[in-house]
């Protein structure tokens, strides 16, 4: 991008707007193998700065002061947007801001001293056995009720995101399994992981019956040549949305209120991590880094270890033999 400079006053200023700036911050998380979710996500929450800054008469990023950034975040509280929302989204706009400064568009940080302090309630994802209980009980009789059991069991078999669940497609040839698609040979997920690389997480010989199951009466739901493997009543790929409501529902119908996909993952690597350890939860995870799972299920991998310490390598075992 060719940056020209304009001066104002005592200062000189790239003539780059914020909306240039954002677009060219995305397509640098574009091509560093951001997900599409994160950046719609992103884009988003710039937008809106943006727009913000233009309603106070400011277009160009070299001309974003500390100021504008306190009232930006004061209008989002007056929306009504929750201290964990705010926090997230100046965390993006300190992003753009540090992109901005490398690219030369900006000589200032005007978030450094901004801080949104919020408390991070923690939600306890359901234990397993209730868990499995309501798959049991799940009906099976419809296109629709067989496409829900075999998405929620396959979520929780495989710990799959939302947009894992959503983003599968259809395999037309087992030879050569699309990105996102899951074996029923190999009883696998091709999905990603972090930063785009391609990853597989194994399924269960059930949790692929159940979606065989499903696929013997896809055809009655899905339109003609829709690649996504769970579809809507549209006959069209499911949507996050979609696939949210019907655990929800599903889970309030057998008395586990506010479940949602998240939980669901969290309870398998959970109890992944219990019984075999760090390293297996972050291959389920996928996770790019041990760190990343330990900060999560740190506390379950340690009782892990402990349990081994005690069995395997007790001070007196040698001694007793």
């Amino acid at each position: 991008m060719t940056t020209n400079v304009i001066t104002l006053g005592r200062f000189t200023v790239a003539t780059v707007s914020l909306h240039e700036a954002i677009e060219h911050y995305l397509q640098r998380k574009r091509l560093r193998g951001a997900a599409i979710n994160t950046l719609v996500a992103y884009g988003g929450d710039l937008r809106d700065f943006a727009d913000f800054a233009a309603g106070q008469g400011i277009e160009l990023i070299g001309l974003v002061g500390e100021r504008l950034v306190g009232r930006w975040l004061d209008r989002l509280g007056h929306r009504g947007l929750s201290p964990r929302s705010q926090a997230r989204k100046l965390v993006v706009l300190r992003q753009l801001v540090q992109h901005a400064m490398r690219e030369g568009w900006l000589g200032h940080d005007p978030t450094k001293d901004d801080a949104v302090s919020f408390v991070a309630l923690p939600k306890i994802a359901p234990e397993m056995p209730p868990l499995l209980a309501m798959l049991e009980q799940l009906p099976h009789t419809t296109p629709a009720e067989l496409r829900d059991r075999a998405m929620v069991r396959l979520a929780l078999d495989g710990a799959l995101r939302v947009s894992d669940v959503v983003g599968l497609d259809v395999v037309l040839d087992a030879t050569r399994p699309p990105r996102y698609g899951v074996d029923l040979q190999r009883l696998t997920v091709n999905t990603v992981g972090k930063g785009g690389k391609p990853a597989m997480v194994p399924i269960n010989e059930r949790s692929a019956g159940w979606l065989r199951a499903w696929m013997e009466v896809r055809h009655r739901m899905a339109r003609e040549h829709e690649p996504a493997l769970f579809v809507s009543s549209r006959g069209t790929r499911i949507t996050r949305q979609q696939a949210h409501n019907r655990l929800r529902a599903l889970g309030e119908r057998h008395g586990l209120k506010g479940l949602h996909f998240q939980l669901l993952r969290h309870r398998r690597v959970g109890d992944v991590v219990e019984q075999l350890g760090l390293e297996a939860g972050q291959h389920l995870a996928r996770h790019a880094k041990k760190s990343t799972t330990a900060n999560v299920y740190g506390a379950q991998a340690a009782a892990v270890v402990r349990h081994v310490l005690r069995e395997r390598a007790d001070l007196d075992m040698r001694r007793q033999a």
